[in-house]
């Protein structure tokens, strides 16, 4: 069947399946085992995973679907995945129909059918219980390679076909034997056949184990049972949603207007994502007509398995956070009925086919980002402000000519999250719905011609709030052989919004070979950029926003944070309206400070991080590995 003919975002409805009573006793049995299922799947993929995404950074979803997609569990592992594996499996029934056997394995990446973009592949497997097809266990991550124009990443595709080789609905195994040409295709058609192969039999193998687990329960409760117990999950999970949004007094919140920098190709043309978040009842909307139209490279987002995890991630993550919310709410289908999401087709959040879309990471951070802000009046106590919500997702490449194939490093760098009611932000973290874990240095260092040559948080201090922002990373690392550099990334123009009187945030930058006579400016998004020996890529990452007003923080944390090196003594005074009478000792001028306070409320002189530093210029970084670097390779 086409791929025109597909309806973007049709749900499969409310289960028609006939139900039995499950008494509460087995039914919080059967929700754990679905949760211990779920995570276990998740623990066998990244432990066995040859490749570092996917064994470092988790980035991978695991879990268990009834027969038309609907989720019955998923893993803890990265929000982003949460919620796309029930499109997947939408996606290749789209091909496939009724013609799934037993022993099959499904491998599937189509964007444009429910994948979240081509390099998270899918491996899915069937389970069938009296001949019947019950459910699937599915998980999905990211591979290095999938064959596109570039290794690893490709922001500057010309269409689908060139940003990826397209698995829809491919029979890995039929009838639990290996298909060999399927087997061939999609190994011989990608730089990294080795990384790839072992993390697919990885992928195959946490689904062959979630398959079997699964069975256990249906031998020892019954199919009809089990599938009883976890529909009625479904419907608790979405009761407890819908009763937490109807908390939020009905209207429309926003729109909260945010700007990418450019679309990988067309420079200093920047893009508009706009969301408004509408409240009616129980059901939420996130609204995003007015974004900017679809662009000609890979920087657009698949509506199903991007976009629509990424509202789900919103509202879940603000209404139902594991901390805070006294219940236990499990994750399944129940949790994104009461989400709705409306992006006219055309734009670069439901492009038209066959527009490239392998570059999505970045917008969909935005839009979460933008939802939080324009829920902010609403619910003030469970909102951040501005998030770095864009971090650069980089790969290293070049090719072993010893190995026949090529080497590739993905790496994803931290950013950190803006302040909150109550508490100074997180620092050096990958934020929002990716939230991957970073890569060890030592990985980096062990297994690529790749020397990480500064790591630590960046020198700028934090936005100043009464609850300050966090700060992001700096970091640099070095080619020690020829090579091939691309990212995805953002914020390099728009800052992290403040919210309550907090200060806007820092934006990112990026540079090649600073503090050397080669020094360049990079754009954030950049596809295939040759790297000779030892030269080298510094990245800077957002530092988020500040929440609540400067001027309303306690005189004695301010104290602490020029100590703690979180903020500098100019800054103490021009944003906190902090007066040491003795810098050396920082010992508080109590009356100067009220003055000076009393100043500033009056007659602000910034509310923005980085309009703070456009003036000033940002401090200098210096890092010893990298002077002996450049002295090693001549570049001093």
């Amino acid at each position: 069947m086409s791929v025109v003919d597909y309806e973007v975002g049709r749900q499969p409805g409310p289960p028609t399946a006939a139900r039995v009573e499950v008494d509460p006793i087995t039914l919080r049995v059967l929700g754990g085992a679905f949760h211990a299922i779920a995570k276990e799947m998740a623990g066998v993929l990244f432990r066995m995973s040859y490749s570092s995404i996917i064994r470092e950074s988790e980035d991978l979803g695991a879990g268990i679907f009834d027969a038309e997609g609907r989720e019955l569990c998923e893993s803890d592992s990265t929000p982003m995945h949460i919620g796309s594996l029930p499109w997947y499996i939408r996606g290749f029934l789209h091909r496939l129909g009724d013609d799934v056997e037993e022993g099959d394995v499904i491998v599937h990446n189509h964007p444009y059918l429910g994948a979240s973009h081509s390099p998270d592949v899918a491996v899915a497997v069937p389970i069938f219980h009296d001949g019947e097809l019950l459910a699937w266990a599915a998980v999905t991550a990211h591979v290095l390679d999938v064959g596109g124009s570039f290794p690893g990443i490709n922001a500057d595709a010309f269409d689908v076909y060139a940003e990826a080789k397209l698995y829809n609905g491919l029979r890995w195994y039929r009838r639990g034997e290996l298909n060999i040409d399927v087997d061939r295709m999609i190994f011989d058609n990608v730089r990294t056949e080795t990384m790839n192969r072992g993390d697919m039999n990885a992928m195959l193998a946490a689904c062959q184990l979630g398959r079997e687990r699964f069975l256990r329960l249906v031998q020892r409760y019954g199919g009809q049972t089990v599938m009883s117990a976890a529909y009625d999950w479904m419907d608790y999970s979405e009761r407890r949603l819908r009763a937490e949004i109807e908390k939020i007094p009905d209207g429309e919140y926003g729109p909260i207007v945010g700007w990418l920098d450019d679309d990988a190709r067309n420079r200093d043309v920047r893009l508009r994502v706009e969301t408004k978040v509408v409240v009616s009842g129980d059901e939420i909307t996130i609204d995003l007509t007015g974004s900017n139209p679809e662009v000609p490279t890979g920087f657009n987002v698949p509506f199903e398995g991007s976009l629509l995890v990424g509202a789900y991630y919103a509202v879940r993550t603000i209404l139902l956070d594991e901390v805070t919310f006294p219940d236990h709410v499990p994750q399944n289908d129940g949790v994104f009925r009461p989400v709705k999401v409306v992006a006219p087709k055309g734009t670069i959040f439901n492009p038209t086919f066959p527009r490239a879309c392998f570059s999505r990471f970045t917008q969909v951070q935005r839009v979460v980002d933008n939802t939080i802000l324009a829920l902010a009046d609403a619910l003030p106590d469970k909102v951040t402000a501005g998030n770095s919500a864009g971090i650069h997702f980089c790969a290293y490449s070049g090719f072993d000519e010893s190995a026949g194939e090529y080497w590739l490093y993905l790496e994803v760098n931290e950013g950190s999250y803006g302040g909150r009611h109550g508490k100074d932000a997180m620092d050096s973290v990958d934020n929002l719905m990716a939230n991957t874990r970073n890569n060890p240095i030592e990985e980096l260092d062990m297994r690529f011609p790749v020397r990480c040559d500064q790591y630590e948080l960046r020198p700028e201090p934090a936005s100043p709030g009464r609850w300050r922002g966090g700060i992001g990373i700096i970091r640099r690392n070095r080619f020690l052989v020829d090579g091939i550099y691309s990212c995805e990334g953002d914020r390099q123009t728009d800052p992290p919004l403040g919210i309550f009187g907090g200060w806007d945030g820092l934006v990112a930058s990026c540079r090649k070979n600073p503090d050397t006579p080669g020094e360049e400016e990079m754009h954030a998004k950049v596809t295939g950029i040759p790297f000779g020996p030892g030269e080298f890529v510094e990245f800077r990452e957002p530092n988020a926003a500040g929440y609540g007003d400067p001027l309303l923080r306690d005189p004695a944390l301010v104290r602490e944070d020029v100590l703690d090196d979180f903020t500098t003594l100019e800054l103490a005074r021009d944003a906190y309206g902090v007066v040491f009478a003795d810098e050396r000792t920082l010992e508080i001028d109590d009356e100067a400070t009220a003055r000076l306070r009393e100043e500033l409320k009056e007659h602000p002189r910034f509310t923005s991080l980085t309009g703070y530093y456009e003036e000033r210029g940002l401090p200098p970084s210096s890092a010893p590995s990298s002077h002996a670097g450049n002295a090693q390779f001549g570049m001093a």
